[in-house]
């Protein structure tokens, strides 16, 4: 049960970045850009965590500078890079196709960390892999043409994606073997940060003359997609294995599609309903499969 704990943060995370999903498809209907929306919620997030930390325990904002790359690399082809072509797809084609093509990052981890970090791979793992993958194949309904749906650029938007989804559970893993939770997190969203500021200058940010109401919207996303759920997902793996908290992850396009079912008009029938059952039975197969000998690196 000492996993328990990352199983449950990741868990909220996923459901969080699933809600957070189905928002930020209504605010693009609002005429709102991706990079906009991207750029804020991470600037702001990253500015909350800063502040807060300097002002109340400034030891968590000590680093290494040999550290520097490896906080670039996570932050911007991690964060930056799944964040917004994540939203670009969705933008591009819909929620149901974006997540589909994303969602193959738990394939690209799982080969990865067998391959090349010698984790030992698991009837309990590759089980809980079909199940998640099928449960996203059947929550989106990719067996509709109709539903599935989207041109090559937004597909391509969406592989991308995955790819960099998959390099922040591979490289975010071991950061959190030298760092708390929070000294992480703050310099890759503070990584992150940085690069959007040379795409997207603060000047002309300023010069957009953005209403109170817009910051409103940027301060919502912001919340409930990066400050919270990041924070969550950071935690969940100080636990366990990256290769099980991306599967875990897959519980955020059952989130999403219901969502979309909730507030966007989307579709959801009774097998969406069996997806979503399989995509929960992953997780609780990962769970039990947890065992003593897996380690743990918690620096909270």
């Amino acid at each position: 049960m000492k996993h328990l704990k990352g199983y449950i943060a990741i868990s909220l995370a996923a459901v969080l970045w699933g809600v957070a999903a189905s928002v930020a498809k209504s605010f693009f209907n609002k005429a709102y850009e991706p990079l906009i929306l991207v750029q804020m919620r991470v600037t702001l997030s990253f500015a909350v965590l800063f502040i807060f930390f300097l002002s109340t325990n400034r030891s968590l904002l000590k680093f290494s500078i040999k550290d520097i790359p490896h906080f670039l690399v996570v932050g911007i082809l991690g964060v930056a890079g799944s964040n917004y072509f994540y939203y670009a797809a969705i933008k591009e084609t819909n929620v149901s196709t974006s997540i589909l093509v994303q969602y193959t990052a738990p394939i690209m981890v799982m080969v990865y960390t067998v391959v090349f970090q010698k984790e030992k791979l698991t009837v309990a793992k590759i089980s809980a892999l079909v199940l998640s993958l099928c449960g996203i194949f059947l929550a989106v309904g990719a067996y509709n043409p109709e539903i599935i749906q989207g041109n090559a650029v937004g597909i391509i938007y969406a592989l991308i994606a995955a790819v960099s989804f998959s390099i922040f559970n591979i490289s975010g893993k071991s950061l959190t073997e030298k760092y708390s939770i929070w000294t992480g997190l703050i310099y890759l969203l503070g990584a992150a940060t940085l690069f959007w500021s040379f795409i997207n200058t603060p000047m002309e940010i300023f010069e957009a003359n953005y209403t109170i109401d817009d910051w409103k919207v940027f301060g919502i996303i912001a919340l409930i997609s990066i400050l919270i759920p990041y924070s969550l997902y950071y935690y969940g793996l100080h636990h366990i294995q990256s290769s099980k908290a991306i599967i875990i992850s897959t519980l955020e396009p059952v989130v999403a599609i219901i969502s979309e079912w909730l507030f966007l008009n989307g579709r959801m029938g009774i097998l969406q309903v069996i997806g979503a059952l399989f995509v929960i039975t992953a997780i609780v197969v990962l769970q039990r499969d947890s065992k003593n000998n897996e380690p743990i690196l918690v620096q909270e």
